[in-house]
């Protein structure tokens, strides 16, 4: 896994990355749009989280639509 947001490059805060119970992690109370985890490279699914800001720039993104 890499600690780096797939779509952006920033930090994804992953918890089990930081060694922490993964279940803590924010992800696990976030509800992350099919369409943006679309957006990940092919090359990158699987392997690293997107973050928080890159799910709340793309809820704020799809309110405009």
């Amino acid at each position: 896994m890499s600690a780096a947001c797939p779509l952006c490059g920033g930090g994804n805060s992953c918890a089990a990355l930081l060694e922490e119970n993964p279940r803590d992690c924010w992800c696990f109370h976030a509800a992350i749009p099919k369409e943006l985890l679309a957006r990940i490279p092919e090359e990158a699914r699987g392997k690293s989280c997107v973050c928080e800001n890159c799910v709340r720039a793309y809820q704020v993104e799809a309110a405009k639509m």
